[in-house]
């Protein structure tokens, strides 16, 4: 009986230890990187010429000359990428697929694709830079048009805050979530962006990035 009693706790220690290490290894770590690494993406942004204001149009409108430098940039980061974007590109439609209509957004499937993706966001920021500049984009216009392009998919875009879920996982919470914020989707920039509408889609889970 006590050999049995004893067999079951260090059964239960080894369990506890397998667990310590997998939520480690899939939660807390990928969750530290993720805001560590979204602190480079803020301190990157900095590279951007266009440091202006940006005035939208009342009539939230997008010009066919905005939709194609959004499509430009995008392109840019992929290609940039290669094979290192094409090795996640399942991955990506799997998330557009399953977050279409999402109000919330659930970072444990950011975390996900964090952990596989290990250095490629960063990386794929200073494409963005680089492009934003060769497109003329400020931040400010870029994530303008980037919102109605997205509302006009019914998709949202996170309003991204690395202090908050700095905090949040420093609390224990490694699940955070951030509003999606889409405007309502327009007729005229809908029939806009629908030639494009696939490939703003596969890239739509490195919106959540702020790419």
């Amino acid at each position: 009986m006590r050999r049995g009693c004893l067999f079951f706790l260090a059964g239960f220690v080894i369990l506890l230890g397998v667990l310590g290490w997998l939520a480690n290894a899939f939660l807390i770590q990928p969750a530290r990187n993720l805001v560590q690494d979204f602190r480079q993406l803020v301190q990157l942004e900095g590279g951007v010429q266009r440091q202006q204001a940006y005035r939208p149009p009342a009539s939230g409108q997008l010009s066919p000359g905005q939709v194609q430098r959004l499509v430009r940039v995008q392109r840019a980061v992929r290609e940039g990428l290669g094979s290192r974007y094409t090795a996640i590109e399942g991955r990506l439609r799997q998330l557009s697929e399953r977050s279409g209509a999402q109000q919330q957004l659930d970072y444990r499937a950011v975390l996900d694709l964090f952990r596989e993706s290990g250095a490629l966001v960063v990386d794929a920021k200073k494409l963005q830079v680089q492009s934003l500049n060769a497109q003329g984009f400020s931040l400010e216009e870029y994530r303008w048009v980037q919102r109605q392009a997205y509302g006009a998919l019914e998709l949202g875009i996170p309003k991204l805050d690395p202090q908050k879920l700095l905090q949040q996982i420093a609390s224990g919470d490694f699940n955070p979530q951030t509003a999606l914020e889409a405007p309502a989707p327009d007729p005229a920039n809908r029939r806009l962006v629908q030639p494009y509408a696939k490939e703003l889609r596969d890239f739509y889970p490195l919106t959540w990035f702020g790419l």
